[in-house]
């Protein structure tokens, strides 16, 4: 989640489709505009389905897939 130390151009809206809890992290799909994506958060952040938060990227932990082989790129 995003905090006012994080960068602006990092920061963005998101809603909430679909939470994962895994114990260590909670997986978040989320939809920001047209995209999806989903983030790891703190197993700590309270969020349910359909709630807008906003997220701010690290660019050092950022992973991306071919939509067509879902193959890491």
């Amino acid at each position: 989640m995003a905090s006012n130390s994080d960068a602006a151009d990092l920061s963005f809206d998101v809603v909430i489709e679909v939470i994962e809890k895994l114990g260590s992290q909670i997986l978040l799909d989320v939809k920001a505009g047209p995209n999806t994506m989903v983030a790891a958060v703190e197993p700590s952040v309270k969020a349910k389905v359909h709630d807008r938060l906003r997220l701010a990227l690290n660019p050092d932990r950022l992973h991306f897939f071919d939509d067509v082989s879902q193959a890491a790129i």
